[in-house]
């Protein structure tokens, strides 16, 4: 999937000045949401479980944190940056743990970087 080299999302960052842009973007899975045997249903993931939560954009090496981009009620994320390495984690709610995170990614111009991430909840 191409992006569109003028394209911005309300997370981007903006100095005015047009610039090249690649998307990060991904899912975020949460569960187990109740304790107990698991049942066939499961329960449902609330939307204000997804917005305890913030994926968090670093530099590559994780000295300085450029953006908090908030996830959806889907448990969508995305977000607009500057060709370039960056180190992505979670700031999570609780006891989260996830072995998806930390992780360096590399965004290149025009295109788009998926990472998703599953966060156990550590409800059991």
């Amino acid at each position: 999937m191409l992006l569109n080299a003028g394209c911005h999302s309300p997370t981007s960052p903006d100095n005015g000045v047009p610039a090249q842009h690649g998307r990060l973007s991904g899912i975020v899975t949460i569960g187990p949401n109740c304790p107990g045997p698991e049942t066939t249903t499961g329960c449902p993931t609330q939307p204000s479980a997804y917005a305890a939560r913030k994926i968090l954009v670093y530099t590559d090496t994780k000295s300085n944190l450029l953006f908090t981009v908030d996830i959806d009620s889907q448990g969508a994320y995305f977000i607009d940056l500057a060709p370039g390495k960056y180190t992505i984690d979670l700031k999570p709610s609780g006891i989260d743990k996830t072995s998806d995170l930390p992780k360096l990614v590399e965004i290149h111009a025009n295109t788009v970087t998926s990472l998703n991430v599953s966060i156990d909840t550590g409800i059991r």
